[in-house]
């Protein structure tokens, strides 16, 4: 088989599994399938930016809350 037929038919069987149970919280994927779907790393805005820049508050009992 060759790789982008391969790739196809991985990115349909993980469409055909997320339709079966769309709950799911994830799917390993192998890098190339997911790369194929147009996955990526979300570099827009980390965590340690948010609390840098002093948009997450944690109150007393505990509740996060950003504000942005």
């Amino acid at each position: 088989m060759q790789n982008k037929e391969y790739l196809r038919a991985a990115a349909t069987a993980i469409a055909r599994q997320i339709e079966e149970n769309p709950v799911v919280l994830g799917i390993p994927l192998d890098p190339d399938v997911a790369d194929y779907l147009g996955a990526f790393v979300e570099e827009a805005i980390t965590l340690a930016d948010i609390v840098e820049d002093g948009l997450l508050t944690v109150t007393n009992s505990g509740e996060v809350f950003y504000v942005g």
